[in-house]
């Protein structure tokens, strides 16, 4: 028994994260090849989430440059913002004024959403016991504002090994939780590889 029980130990000091909640889904008519200019507006954030929507931005930035995608620039996107009201965008509805601007900046698609969560708990020690990340996102055809692509996911991880270290009577300790950026991360390159590739992940529960 104690050979068996150095086997499996060394897994457990690793954090454990897990997806809660993962869909993807597509219109029928969706391709990837007929979007190509995409604008990434702000996203929305749920009343807990005080991180910046510009990084949120910027991370889907980052996982789409080098793709198929043209993206159009952030400072064009930020003067159109701040003349225009993008209240109903992620409801799919685009004012005829904000769709003109934006089919001027040559963008035939947006990219919006919303970062319902992104939280972390921590213990005395300052190590992370829980984090989790939650982000709904959208991709409309400004033409019509028709809702191409959508994706849900939500992502936690919790310390593992929690109170082992005394009850085994070994040596090591707890693993703390990854943290929401990793965890957020991750949800972004997930969201970015499945509607520029297509990926065939349609619904997918956790």
């Amino acid at each position: 028994m104690k050979k068996v029980a150095l086997l499996i130990f060394p897994f457990l000091l690793w954090a454990c994260a897990s997806a809660g909640v993962y869909k993807i889904n597509f219109a029928k008519e969706y391709s990837p090849e007929k979007v190509k200019r995409v604008a990434i507006l702000n996203f929305n954030r749920g009343q807990d989430v005080r991180l910046s929507q510009d990084i949120v931005v910027d991370k889907f930035t980052a996982a789409l440059v080098g793709s198929r995608f043209i993206l159009v620039d952030r400072t064009d996107i930020k003067k159109i913002m701040e003349e225009a009201k993008f209240q109903n965008i992620e409801s799919g509805i685009i004012d005829e004024k904000t769709r003109q601007k934006l089919q001027q900046l040559g963008a035939d698609a947006i990219l919006t959403g919303t970062l319902h969560n992104y939280s972390e708990s921590k213990n005395p020690q300052n190590m992370i016991t829980y984090a989790e990340a939650y982000l709904t996102a959208k991709l409309l055809r400004v033409e019509t504002g028709e809702i191409l692509w959508s994706a849900e996911i939500m992502k936690n991880s919790k310390m593992t090994n929690v109170g082992e270290k005394k009850k085994m009577g070994i040596i090591g300790g707890e693993s703390e939780a990854e943290s929401a950026g990793k965890l957020l991360d991750e949800i972004i390159s997930d969201m970015g590889d499945s509607f520029k590739e297509k990926k065939n992940i349609l619904k997918k529960i956790f």
